[in-house]
């Protein structure tokens, strides 16, 4: 498929910005080098096989730009991060699938003093495939969150925050909204060698616009820092239950084990490992409630200043929990749950090559396959992806 004309001049244009670019830490310093305002220009081409995450596998060829801007300040007592950006995609072939999305983000941090923490907006637009639904749905996210840093005393430190997050769809008939707000309180306890005992518990609350809420308990305790073997990161588990109200009130509570992980393993000074996990309650575009475990492994070798190389790989867990719901397609009704259950596989690898901090190229090329008890639900996708970057 040949490039539209606009494509190629917008891909000829940011290249030779890219080349023609000389070092720079940011596009405009003030303040006595205290406020910082960044740009950065990306396009990129994507051969996508499975742009509904169907088992239609339609696939198509994705053209996308973005530019964004951002500023950061660091004077006085209160720290500033803020960021606008656009992002747009053209389909080939699908073009009533075409978008443009902003998005908009602000943070405030108080990084000194005894109680430290932050304050933090966004709003986004996001146009994606949902392979809960098996279709591309296209809403407006929002989120708000405060958190806060206290130490007690000696070793003992408590940390909490509040949160908001609202999902809204542009088609609302047949997805639902969805409203969450959660609390959580931690005690971080410090332990010999760089180590810290964390226990704490999160209340959260969630509402959809077919009059269903669920409130949901989770109460957990790990480690975090040097763990063992020359690893790094955090590691906590417990338990938690869901309790569905309002319209969803007859489907009973539900209780199972709760946790996340995230560590890090640096071989040595070009190669390390990763490893994440979660499990935890959420609920889809359809008001239904489901129990996730997902795991990821990932590598990542820096061969020289300008080359890298990174591979990772996937797996993930679901069940479906409560009454049926119904989602209607173009032609087929989808029946979801309960008794639901999928899985998926995934890997990917990506080549990067830094020129400079103005100009990044990278390849890559993933794989994911999802199995599942509804047939429609069954389907594989492949994307590779070509992308240019320069930041200024």
């Amino acid at each position: 498929m040949k490039l539209r004309r606009e494509v190629r001049g917008g891909l000829a244009g940011l290249l030779a910005i890219c080349l023609a670019s000389s070092p720079s830490h940011a596009l405009v310093t003030l303040n006595d080098s205290h406020d910082h305002i960044r740009v950065n220009g990306s396009f990129s081409v994507s051969r996508d096989s499975n742009i509904f995450a169907s088992a239609d596998n339609a696939g198509d060829f994705v053209y996308s730009t973005g530019l964004s801007a951002s500023y950061q300040r660091r004077a006085g007592w209160i720290g500033v991060n803020a960021s606008v950006s656009m992002g747009a995609s053209r389909f080939g072939t699908h073009t009533t699938e075409n978008f443009s999305n902003p998005s908009y983000s602000l943070e405030l941090t108080k990084q000194s003093g005894r109680t430290t923490g932050s304050f933090t907006l966004s709003a986004a637009r996001e146009s994606r495939a949902d392979a809960a639904v098996n279709f591309r749905t296209d809403s407006w996210n929002y989120n708000a969150g405060l958190n806060f840093k206290y130490p007690i005393k000696n070793r003992s430190t408590l940390t909490g925050g509040l949160s908001y997050s609202g999902r809204f769809y542009a088609d609302s008939i047949s997805l639902s909204n969805l409203a969450t707000y959660s609390s959580n309180l931690d005690f971080i306890y410090m332990l010999p060698r760089e180590r810290d005992l964390v226990a704490g518990y999160r209340y959260r609350y969630s509402a959809t616009s077919r009059d269903s809420a669920y409130t949901d308990h989770s109460l957990t305790a790990g480690i975090n820092g040097k763990l063992i073997f020359g690893l790094n990161g955090g590691i906590r588990a417990g338990v938690q239950s869901r309790i569905p109200q309002g319209s969803a009130a007859n489907q009973g509570t539900f209780s199972s084990w709760s946790g996340s992980g995230s560590i890090a393993y640096p071989i040595n000074r070009k190669l390390s490992l990763g490893a994440t996990v979660a499990k935890d309650f959420s609920t889809t575009a359809t008001d239904s409630s489901v129990d996730s475990l997902t795991a990821s492994l990932d590598a990542k070798y820096a061969y020289s200043r300008k080359w890298s190389l990174s591979a990772n790989a996937g797996w993930g867990d679901s069940y479906f929990l409560g009454e049926k719901g119904r989602v209607i397609l173009a032609v087929n009704p989808l029946q979801l749950g309960p008794n639901r259950h999928e899985q998926f596989v995934n890997w990917g690898a990506n080549l990067g090559y830094a020129r400079s901090e103005h100009f990044t190229l990278s390849l890559s090329y993933s794989w994911f396959q999802n199995w599942s008890t509804t047939s429609f639900s069954d389907f594989i996708r492949t994307t590779w992806s070509l992308s240019l970057s320069s930041g200024w």
